[in-house]
């Protein structure tokens, strides 16, 4: 009864949406966001309990903090560019590797991790698997000699939220 009754008053709520101020999306972090945005096309307010936010929100888990950005991870793509569990050279050729793709694309971001017991290249935080693809052909083409190993893969990225912040 009390949830039918919550549900009724929210819908009632929705009706005087505009004099209540909306809630500033920082990110498209949540369908509810994605809709608030001005180049979708319509003016949509959404009036909802926190907690329903953070149900329908596609960041998983609290905003971390990296120097002065700030990041929520999500699912998305990533570019596995190297992969090796040679334990006396994988290290050091992941670096390396890391170093090339740093100087020749310095927009996109790189991830060297060990996983026991495999080294690791990942490049980007890619929302869907077409923006992996395009920047995997970039990638191929400026280093064919790595092209046959780059393969795109599903991976935890990291949505920038804020951007400045200071605490």
């Amino acid at each position: 009864m009390r949830k039918s009754l919550f549900f009724v008053l929210g819908l009632a709520l929705v009706g005087f949406v505009d004099e209540v101020p909306a809630q500033i999306a920082v990110s498209d972090t949540s369908i509810v966001q994605y809709l608030e945005r001005p180049e979708t096309g319509g003016k949509v307010k959404v009036v909802q309990p926190d907690r329903l936010a953070e149900r329908v929100s596609r960041a998983e888990g609290v905003i971390k903090y990296d120097g002065n950005k700030g990041y929520a991870q999500s699912a998305g793509f990533r570019i596995q560019v190297f992969s090796d569990n040679d334990y006396r050279t994988a290290k050091n050729n992941a670096l390396y590797k890391e170093g090339l793709i740093q100087q020749a694309f310095p927009e996109l971001e790189t991830y060297v991790t060990f996983t026991s017991p495999f080294w690791r290249l990942r490049v980007g935080d890619f929302r869907t698997y077409e923006e992996a693809g395009t920047a995997l052909r970039q990638l191929k083409k400026e280093f064919p000699q790595m092209a046959r190993e780059m393969r795109v893969v599903r991976d935890k990225i990291q949505i920038q939220i804020h951007q400045g912040f200071t605490e």
